[in-house]
């Protein structure tokens, strides 16, 4: 699979700034990270740009190879592991990533911070979806 080689790579060195910041956050303990608002508020932004980045590559690869339209940011990662190109774990992790992303932007519910902090000890699930990534171009 090939796609803009440059619209790929400047989004993956993208994620990989801010995978580097969620690192650092990632190792910040439960304790001190619930009672820090800041931290809090530093975790949340980068978790919403990692899963925006990824969305945005998704979106790019279906355009650009003329995929169906996926109805959903969630969608985008279906539609790749309809067409062979995430594995269906991944892409259920991925869907799920897409959907805290609507939560942290939208505020449709109450962001639970166990919940982020949780997340913040799953960077790994970006770093498998860089590494699909970057056998397509």
């Amino acid at each position: 699979m090939v796609a803009d080689k440059d619209v790929l790579e400047k989004r993956l060195l993208k994620l990989e700034h801010v995978l580097r910041k969620l690192k650092v956050l990632s190792e910040i303990p439960l304790e001190k990270y619930l009672k820090d608002e800041g931290i809090q508020d530093r975790a949340e932004r980068n978790l919403q740009i990692a899963a925006q980045v990824c969305i945005d590559i998704g979106s790019h690869v279906i355009a650009e190879k003329g995929y169906r339209p996926p109805y959903s940011y969630a969608d985008i990662f279906k539609v790749l592991e309809e067409e062979g190109c995430l594995p269906e774990e991944l892409a259920n992790t991925m869907q799920q990533i897409a959907g805290f992303r609507n939560i942290l932007v939208h505020e449709y519910l109450e962001v639970d911070n166990k919940i982020v902090y949780e997340c913040l000890q799953k960077i790994e699930d970006f770093k498998r979806f860089a590494a699909h990534v970057l056998t397509w171009i």
